[in-house]
């Protein structure tokens, strides 16, 4: 294979899948000739994210962790599988350098690698590392981070290979123009638009509560429009509720152009991801944000602070329950709605609040370590 080879390990959602994707863009800026590899999972989510696009894909049958006793011969035997394919893919490929995207995709890739001595980098951009990459730190020779006091999760004697950068976001963000983005959806230039969107796993909960809020935002009918990106079981229940108060909504089960997503919307009513926070600033658009609830470390919640302490974004607690988010989105975000000078206000926040150079910085280091290995 001509050019250098540099190896992206991870995936399973599009949280690990998406950063990756913008360090690939520019790294080809920096090595034309140079080959990207993802090495990512067997989920549904990683082919449909990665088919569209010019990079090589490797699936691998390595499963999370277990929670229960019974999951681990399963987990020992697809991690055996993952581990040989991650030897043969170097010793075939010889990269300049892996970068470790997060997840239990990541695990066998980075592995292999740091034993064999090729430099290894990892991408956290969550507040809180998640379980794969705190037992990958040690083995990097450098840690990306989003946020500063990500820097005290880790162990003190990493400290010194962490570089708080930002989250990488891909460059079509905020290039989109307000009327390309309305006409991709069929959506209306005389209403402000509420994005609803629950990351690339399309949380349930959030469709659950704004099912519930039909009647209320009815009343907003005039002014606001919904656009809907769901993979729930009831979308086409709530879409036609939606209508039938008089709402100009649209629905889609998944969105592959989330640029446009952003570009058309005036609020967002989303989950608190590493990436969705990072999309929210460098699009500069004010947030309604509800953390997943069943993370022990909540994370998500804390990814969410940097927005609220700048103003652009207030947080509502999920619950678990859908009569209750509704309450208290009734109570919290539609008066938001109402009140457009606040809104305005938020965005004006949002777009003070601009990430870093995150794709462009991990790309140089990504590129420096292969010169450095060649």
């Amino acid at each position: 294979m001509a050019g250098n080879v540099y190896i992206f390990a991870g995936g399973g959602t599009g949280g690990h899948l998406y950063p990756g994707l913008a360090v690939a863009e520019a790294l080809a800026k920096r090595d034309p000739a140079g080959r990207m590899v993802f090495a990512c999972s067997n989920r549904p989510i990683d082919r449909r994210i990665l088919d569209p696009l010019p990079y090589a894909i490797v699936p691998q049958p390595v499963r999370p962790f277990p929670g229960k006793p019974s999951g681990w011969p399963g987990f020992l035997w697809a991690w055996a599988k993952s581990a040989s394919l991650s030897r043969r893919l170097l010793a075939d490929l010889k990269p300049k350098a892996v970068l470790g995207l997060g997840g239990f995709a990541a695990g066998p890739v980075i592995s292999a690698a740091a034993s064999r001595g090729i430099p290894v980098a990892l991408l956290n951009p969550d507040a809180v590392p998640g379980k794969a990459n705190r037992l990958l730190a040690g083995k990097a020779d450098v840690i990306f981070t989003q946020f500063e006091a990500t820097t005290n999760v880790f162990p003190p004697d990493l400290h010194e290979r962490i570089r708080c950068v930002g989250c990488p976001i891909r460059s079509l963000f905020g290039a989109a123009t307000r009327d390309e983005a309305l006409q991709h959806f069929g959506l209306r230039g005389d209403r402000k638009t509420l994005l609803v969107f629950g990351g690339s796993l399309l949380a349930e909960a959030l469709s659950e509560a704004v099912g519930q809020l039909v009647g209320d935002l009815g009343t907003l009918a005039h002014t606001w429009q919904v656009l809907h990106i769901t993979g729930s079981s009831k979308a086409e229940a709530i879409d036609q509720a939606l209508r039938g108060a008089g709402l100009h909504t649209r629905t889609q089960g998944f969105c592959d152009r989330m640029d446009l997503a952003y570009a058309a919307s005036d609020l967002v009513l989303s989950r608190a991801g590493a990436v969705t926070v990072a999309e929210l600033a460098a699009t500069g658009r004010p947030g309604v944000l509800m953390p997943y609830p069943y993370h022990a470390d909540q994370h998500q919640r804390l990814n969410a602070a940097a927005l609220v302490d700048c103003g652009c974004a207030i947080v509502c607690p999920d619950s678990k329950n859908a009569a209750d988010n509704a309450a208290t989105l009734r109570g919290r975000m539609l008066p938001l709605m109402r009140d457009i000078p606040a809104l305005d206000r938020m965005a004006a926040a949002a777009r003070k609040f601009q990430g870093r150079r995150a794709a462009e910085n991990v790309a140089d280091w990504l590129l420096a370590a292969g010169a450095s290995e060649g």
